[in-house]
């Protein structure tokens, strides 16, 4: 997507603003937001994700909690050391093989390691019944917990009915 106010760069600043009820939105490249206080009057931009990430890895000091600095990404062969150089995973396959050490500052961030946006509409069933099945997961350990068996016989039989469906 271009930027909204030169038509020729990237847009890397998307900004919502609700007023009364009605939602706009403006999409610009990281030069035209620094000058942009439609907004935010009197606010610049001057945000680089990439630093914001680098800077958590650096507060978070997980260099000294992993025993194995060196090991990489099977898929882009990024180490730790690059993520926390570059300020950026190299792909998806980096959410798995550092996950120990990137969780944290996920939770930090987000609250959660879990996303609840928007989902593809080709996964949505998929995930939608992988959401359910975790739930019922959880509603299991429950009953359990309080000496429930009927309901989690009933809640089990669900789970084995909803794994088959996946």
């Amino acid at each position: 997507m271009l930027c909204e106010r030169c038509g020729e760069k990237q847009a890397t600043v998307h900004m919502t603003q609700i007023d009364n009820h009605e939602k706009r939105e403006v999409h610009l490249c990281q030069e035209c937001a620094q000058h942009y206080d439609e907004f935010l009057p009197g606010f610049s931009i001057n945000f680089d994700f990439s630093n914001m990430l680098a800077s958590l890895f650096e507060q978070s000091n997980i260099w000294g909690k992993t025993s194995q600095p060196t090991v990489a990404c099977s898929n882009c062969n990024q180490t730790l050391a690059d993520i926390q150089r570059i300020g950026e995973l190299g792909c998806s396959g980096c959410y798995e093989t550092f996950k120990n050490e990137i969780n944290p500052l996920l939770r930090r961030i987000h609250g959660s390691t879990r996303h609840v946006g928007k989902i593809p509409s080709t996964r949505y069933a998929k995930v939608k019944k992988q959401r359910q099945i975790e739930d019922l997961q959880k509603q299991l350990q429950e009953a359990i917990g309080v000496e429930n068996y009927e309901k989690a016989a009933e809640l089990r039989d669900e789970i084995r009915r909803l794994e088959k469906e996946l």
